[in-house]
């Protein structure tokens, strides 16, 4: 390994993952001997030997393909996430190419309602209602979407594969099935490239390839666990390439214990069986049925401890509010004492970034159920819960400082989170030059100025922040100090993970004990940061 802080997070990450494991009741067929076997032949077309790769021999390795098979892990968002960044960037690769996209989600009896979603003649929520998308899937909708979406923007031709069997050998009857769709769409257009996503069971040898062995098949899974874990023991990207034997590829995007949390959770929800999880029957769900609370508290005393900072469980407490309406906002008015211009401030916040942190009340709004946001929240209740009994305006530094907190708590848990880098922010600044941008958009490029205006002069503003300053956070709905504290949270997060034990302890701990001026400080930023990035 190539750092004792590597190690730790490394072991950290072990055991996370073994305890999750531990509560799943339905994993790899435990109770069902079909679906054990399945898994068995899936487990065991995964080899031992596997090589990190580059983005670009992936997508390369797609573009010589007839069939992407990719395999989804059905109640996990970054695998429906990854799916769809490696379909985009295919076809930003050679946009002259056919693309025709088959999905598991959508039945092949309702072909008809699915075009004419796509031609706009269907608005969502009819078209959701026409093919009992909930009853007949169920797994959420908001992960997909993003897929159909960008096949609607261009053109792509979305093909349903899934179909309805008698319960003997249901699995392997839908391979057959697949397969014959596949087959027709490759005869009629031969040119084009099918991407195809479907359970990650089905990719096995003997299942759906060994159907298409007159065709070039590319298949690809994610978030392995054999091939994520020993990747955390050096510096980690948020989205990675491993290529496991010729045409076999495996992506990885999250950590894998969230990956099991997330069949725990469904679980949890569903009392799921098997046969509902592995055959793609469930019944459907809102985000509001899951125990936020429970959630939160979890990943709070899972940090605190982990972190050595002390804090009593009396101290970890909070509201939370999910989907809040207007009504709700009427409510933390009253109870918080809040002004109209900070709800309204904290609303535009909620819409921009899908949660919102009200400081002193620990009060924490969010737009729907996302671990990735309970996972940075957790990081302000526990600035906020070493810093009580200070006097604190809640000012520029301290909104850096918790963010800080917060990416960093973040990355602890799942280090392929994709933030704010000083590289990302110098991308996305140039994206927006020589560009007439309104709105939101013209809000952002103002943050991505002032944060490289931070760094190009040494942070020497920083030493005593102006009104002027302020005032153009608050305009950016706090953007600024956002976009600032992430950059700074992933670079502290980074020097971190290079230390020993003992100091990477210390460090984490100090973050939370000390103010913004001393993190600067032991990060020993230089001004040439930015002009090295970019």
């Amino acid at each position: 390994m190539s750092s004792s802080a590597l190690a730790i997070l490394h072991a950290f990450h072990r055991q996370l993952q073994e305890s999750v494991l531990s509560g799943i009741k339905h994993f790899h067929g435990k109770a069902n001997p079909a679906i054990a076997s399945y898994a068995a032949r899936f487990q065991k077309s995964l080899p031992k030997d596997f090589r990190h790769v580059t983005q670009r021999r992936l997508i390369d390795q797609a573009q010589n393909a007839d069939v992407v098979l990719f395999g989804d892990f059905h109640t996990l968002a970054e695998s429906q996430r990854a799916f769809f960044e490696v379909l985009r960037m295919t076809y930003e690769q050679n946009p002259s190419r056919p693309i025709t996209v088959a999905l598991e989600i959508f039945a092949a009896a309702d072909q008809t309602n699915i075009d004419e979603y796509l031609s706009g003649r269907l608005p969502e929520e009819y078209f959701l209602k026409r093919i009992d998308y909930h009853n007949k899937w169920g797994f959420p909708w908001e992960n997909y979407r993003p897929i159909v979406e960008f096949c609607a923007r261009y053109k792509l031709p979305i093909v349903g594969i899934n179909h309805q069997t008698d319960q003997k050998d249901r699995l392997a009857k839908r391979d057959v099935f697949a397969a014959q769709i596949i087959d027709s769409i490759h005869a009629a257009q031969s040119q084009a490239l099918i991407f195809c996503l479907i359970g990650e069971y089905h990719l096995a040898d003997e299942h759906l390839p060994s159907r298409l062995k007159d065709k070039r098949v590319l298949r690809v899974v994610n978030n392995v666990d054999e091939y994520s874990l020993p990747f955390m023991d050096e510096p980690i990207a948020s989205f990675e390439a491993v290529e496991i034997q010729p045409n076999f590829f495996c992506v990885l995007n999250t950590s894998p214990w969230l990956k099991w949390h997330s069949l725990a959770l469904w679980e949890e929800l569903h009392g799921l069986t098997e046969d509902s999880f592995y055959g793609g029957e469930s019944d459907g769900f809102a985000s509001e049925d899951f125990d936020v609370e429970y959630q939160l508290l979890f990943i709070l005393k899972t940090l605190n401890e982990f972190m050595g900072l002390g804090i009593s469980a009396s101290q970890l407490s909070f509201d939370i509010y999910l989907k809040p309406d207007r009504a709700t906002f009427s409510y933390l008015r009253g109870k918080f004492s809040l002004s109209r211009q900070s709800l309204e401030s904290a609303e535009r916040k909620l819409n921009q970034d899908g949660y919102c942190y009200l400081p002193k009340s620990k009060a924490i709004l969010l737009l729907d159920f996302s671990m990735n946001h309970l996972l940075e929240v957790a990081g302000f209740i526990l600035m906020e819960c070493i810093s009580e009994g200070l006097k604190k305006s809640f000012a520029f530094s301290d909104r850096v400082r918790y963010q800080m907190a917060g990416t960093v708590c973040g990355l602890l848990l799942n280090p392929r989170r994709s933030v704010f880098t000083v590289e990302r922010v110098e991308i996305e600044w140039k994206a927006t030059q020589r560009k007439r941008l309104l709105g939101e958009s013209r809000k952002q490029r103002e943050a991505y100025k002032l944060v490289r205006g931070f760094y190009e002069d040494d942070f020497s503003c920083l030493d005593k922040v102006s009104k002027a300053l302020e005032e153009k956070d608050k305009d950016c709905n706090y953007l600024v100090s956002r976009i600032f504290g992430e950059t700074l949270g992933a670079q502290l997060f980074s020097f971190l993970i290079r230390s020993d034990a003992l100091e990477f302890k210390k460090g984490l701990k100090a973050l939370f004990e000390n103010d913004l001026k001393w993190n600067l400080e032991l990060l020993e930023l230089e001004p040439e940061t930015l002009r090295e990035a970019s």
